[in-house]
């Protein structure tokens, strides 16, 4: 059932060849788009939705329309023109009766003779310019309902043809450009052709010497489905990662060794740019902490993905999306931040585009310095024998991080665009930690005391090419996309122990080691990924969307440990350990979708065969497991009104063991705490249901949520205590667990200058523990996390914003993680006309931000209280390097109209 990787290629270039003759169309605006930009709506029909409607269905939207909220329009009205003379020309088309009452009697299907067509030009230096690549919309007048589109020519030129009598209007669009509506173009039988002549577009990014007026969006966007995140609007992430911001995300938790979790769950996928990345082949934390907050411009969090997505993940979908600047010309933003006990970071982003080429880059740099102890206790219990082992941990973490990203987007013809990319990151990480273990008798009396000091150093590189084609065809929304992503990173991490110990030798374990060791773990990690998709509009607002995908996973690791025995090194092969994971998945999907009046729909279905082979070859162990499911979602969308929507969908998805929860190799490092994986695990089965509803308010959004997951297989770690007071840890499956609760999600405008955006979110968890299984994991409770963040903007370019956030204590396996709260604060204030930016952030103001969980088995019970540095200060200057004026207005807020005479200045 394997797909072949050469059969696969072959139907890619057959789909690509499919489409060789055809032309490029743009996607249609809707009226409310038209209103965004600062254009008047069509008078010809009821007023649409003020605000973005997140669940509509249009045939020529992007692919996943019905479940993802829509692209928001730039917001760039033209600036004032004084004086600027007018054309006289008048618009074509006639508005009479006669001509309405046979435009409405002409069938939709109908394909006539009509033809439209025109030349784009813009004024520059005494002349008229011709403006190239701009999408031109045709919308019926009577029901804006799209009829076609076209892209001008590298003369300006476009035309339309095949088209049947009826009353239409043009939307034209162009980066760089005011928008512009031309009205009551009509076509009848005996004027079937109409030439618009020349039409002249305004510039909005004027060359100044000297205004600069910075464009503001909302921080948070919510939709049915989906949170955006829009990283420079929060001030209390400037300066960070991705982990900060994500500290600061509704229905998200960040633990101190950077384990998300996303309404109770764990099992979140994580994707650059929607794809897997090099670093997706590491622990979470890596992900995050390698990337600063500066290289991204927004985070999406996608809780019920579509069949279009790849099945991973119980709890959904974490999407960093990366800085790519494309307005027209030169564009740069350059940052400094400095934080308190030695953390530094900056950056440099550039873009320039001209014509069909578009190029960007970006530099960032983070050097990072940070404290942590872990304090733990342990109760051992045998029969009427108990003894105590108490250990803290203390370390200093220090890492150094360079991200280095160049690409381009070009545009090979006006219906084919790529785009291409490549991200360097060498980083260097140095840390240090000292161990103590302390063994006491049941009074609490020491019986000796133990040592452990460990010096560790880790040069690693990674590289990440990224490419991508689009082709757009004659029919509108017709698109073809295909994506390829090779991602690799490549580490050796170098430690060197001391052992130094007080206890009895009959305390000392056989594996105990004393005196010098050290270790090297050299580790590869390779990510591949090729995708086909193609969305096929249809008759009647419906939608066809199918594709195929195959990724490939390769991590390896080398671990080699050596004693120094007298004074020579000398392997240890019970404790050496070298590990290989292979994993193959081959994906298709089709979507269906359609929209009858209020009501919208999405069905779809995705399969995914999957091929893992895991080699120990220290112990030649190899196994080899594969497995093919489906993976249905389903999705209802109703439209109430203008300011009320709702949701109903259902998916099955898919959480794949781990790397190293597969590995069986037994990890003697810590002889206290032995670790070994299971590699008969099965993968997570996920059923998830979810009903929706967004109200729309003239100061209040409200977002809610009912939400209910079963897990079958639920994968969890698993922890014993032996005889001699060593605990063995491993993971195996469960029966099952479910998951269901109330998200509450409400952004309040209290005044004009302070804004409240608000989350609570409850939900109960019951774990239940197959019949192989002892008992003690059957469990059940209720918890809740709550955040409220205040944004206040006291004066013009002056921005002002506080996090309070809390989670009450919630059940794992074998334990319980006790609540925790933190408060961050944030000010960025605009200095230098506009240019530049000076940002303070202050992260968990009163230090209250530690991580303590109880658990327990048949024979031991402990409690672990666990602290990250989480009270940092950073002090920040950013400035802009780009010319380029924008107009500043708070999207949600009034919006400047365009006034100027765009039906009849042509």
């Amino acid at each position: 059932m394997k797909i072949d990787l050469v059969v696969f290629l072959v139907i890619c270039a057959v789909w690509l060849r499919l489409g060789t003759a055809q032309a490029q169309q743009p996607a249609p605006v809707s009226n409310s788009m038209v209103q965004a930009i600062g254009l008047e709506a069509d008078t010809t029909q009821p007023a649409p939705p003020t605000r973005p409607d997140t669940t509509q269905y249009n045939s020529a939207d992007r692919p996943d329309t019905v479940r993802s909220a829509p692209a928001q329009p730039v917001v760039q009205p033209a600036l004032p023109v004084t004086n600027s003379p007018t054309s006289t020309t008048q618009p074509v088309g006639t508005g009479t009766a006669a001509g309405r009452r046979a435009n409405a009697s002409a069938p939709e299907s109908v394909v006539g003779s009509g033809k439209i067509s025109g030349k784009l030009l813009t004024p520059q230096a005494g002349k008229n310019q011709p403006v190239e690549f701009a999408s031109i919309g045709l919308f019926r007048s009577r029901d804006s309902s799209s009829v076609t589109g076209a892209l001008t020519d590298e003369k300006g030129f476009f035309q339309m043809t095949n088209l049947a009598p009826d009353a239409y209007y043009l939307l034209i669009q162009s980066l760089g450009f005011a928008a512009k509506r031309v009205p009551r173009i009509v076509i009848s039988m005996d004027k079937p052709i109409v030439d618009l002549g020349n039409i002249l577009m305004t510039e909005t990014a004027k060359q100044l010497q000297e205004v600069v007026v910075q464009g503001q969006k909302q921080a948070y966007e919510y939709s049915l489905d989906r949170k955006i995140v829009n990283v420079d609007q929060l001030p209390i992430a400037q300066g960070g990662s991705a982990i900060d911001i994500l500290q600061n995300v509704p229905s998200v938790t960040v633990d101190v060794d950077g384990t998300l979790s996303l309404r109770g769950s764990s099992n979140v996928i994580v994707l650059v740019d929607g794809k897997p990345s090099g670093l997706t082949g590491l622990d979470r934390q890596a992900i995050l902490d390698q990337i600063p907050a500066s290289n991204i411009e927004r985070i999406e969090m996608i809780t019920n993905p579509s069949s279009r997505y790849d099945a991973d993940g119980a709890a959904g979908i974490i999407n960093i999306i990366l800085k790519k600047e494309r307005a027209a010309g030169f564009n740069g933003n350059v940052q400094l931040n400095v934080g308190t006990r030695d953390k530094y970071n900056a950056s440099i982003n550039l873009n320039t585009r001209f014509k069909k080429l578009n190029l960007f880059s970006s530099y960032n740099f983070r050097a990072n310095r940070r404290f942590q102890y872990r304090i733990s206790e342990r109760q051992n219990i045998f029969g009427d024998s108990i003894s105590y082992l108490a250990q803290r941990n203390d370390a200093i973490r220090r890492s150094v991080n360079n991200n280095l990203r160049v690409g381009f987007d070009y545009a090979l013809s006006p219906r084919d665009n790529i785009t291409a990319s490549i991200l360097y990151r060498p980083e260097y990480s140095r840390d240090s930690e000292v161990e103590n273990f302390n063994t006491l008798d049941a009074g609490r009396n020491s019986l000796g005391q133990t040592l452990r000091i460990t010096e560790e150093t880790e040069p690693e590189r990674g590289l990440d090419y990224v490419f991508g084609y689009r082709r757009t065809f004659d029919k509108q929304g017709r698109e073809l996309t295909f994506d390829a992503t090779t991602s690799s990173n490549k580490s050796t991490e170098y430690q060197n122990f001391s052992n130094t110990t007080t206890l009895p030798e009959n305390l000392l374990t056989p594996n105990f080691l004393i005196g010098r060791q050290r270790a090297d773990n050299g580790r590869e990690n390779r990510v591949a990924v090729l995708q086909l998709d193609f969305v096929e509009p249809l008759k009647d607002k419906k939608k066809l969307e199918t594709g195929l995908k195959h990724t490939y996973r390769r991590l390896a690791s080398d671990y080699t440990f050596e004693n120094l025995l007298d004074g020579i090194w000398t392997v240890n092969p019970a404790i050496s350990n070298n590990f290989i994971y292979d994993e193959r998945t081959s994906a298709a999907y089709v979507n269906f979708g359609n929209e009858i009046r209020k009501f919208s729909y999405q069905v779809g279905l995705r399969t995914e065969y999957t091929n893992i082979t895991t080699d120990q070859r220290t112990t030649n162990v190899k196994s080899q497991r594969d497995y093919i499911y489906l993976f249905p979602s389903v999705f209802l969308n109703y439209n109430a009104s203008e300011s009320q929507k709702m949701q109903i969908n259902y998916s099955r998805r898919i959480n794949r063991p781990s790397t190293w929860s597969l590995n069986p190799f037994i990890d003697l490092s810590d002889p206290l705490n032995i670790r070994f994986g299971n590699p008969n695990l099965n993968p997570e089965l996920i059923n998830s249901f979810e009903i929706s509803h967004l109200l729309y308010g003239k100061s209040t959004t409200l977002t809610s949520s009912l939400f209910y997951r079963q897990t079958n297989n639920e994968i969890t770690r698993y922890q014993t205590l032996r005889p001699d007071g060593i605990t063995e840890q491993t993971s195996l499956n469960l029966n099952r667990s479910q998951n269901y609760g109330l998200e509450v999600v409400v952004t309040q405008d209290l005044t004009r200058w302070w804004k409240i955006n608000g989350n609570f979110s409850f939900f109960q968890r019951n774990i239940q523990a197959s019949a192989d299984i002892p008992g003690i994991l059957t469990r059940t409770n209720r918890s809740w996390t709550a955040r409220i963040t205040s944004n206040m903007n006291p004066k013009k370019g002056t921005d002002i914003q506080v996090a309070m956030n809390y989670r009450s204590p919630f059940i794992v396996a074998q334990g319980t993680i006790k609540g925790f709260f933190n408060v961050d604060l944030g000010v960025k204030q605009n200095i230098l006309k506009g240019r530049g930016t000076v940002s303070l952030r202050v992260s968990d103001i009163f230090n209250t931000l530690q991580f303590q969980n109880e658990s327990f088995g048949s024979n031991f019970v402990s409690s672990t209280r666990s602290k990250r540095e989480s009270r940092i200060g950073f002090i920040g200057f950013s400035y802009r390097l780009s010319r380029q004026v924008v107009r500043e207005k708070d999207r949600d807020q009034e919006r400047e109209r365009d006034d100027s005479p765009a039906e009849n200045e042509f």
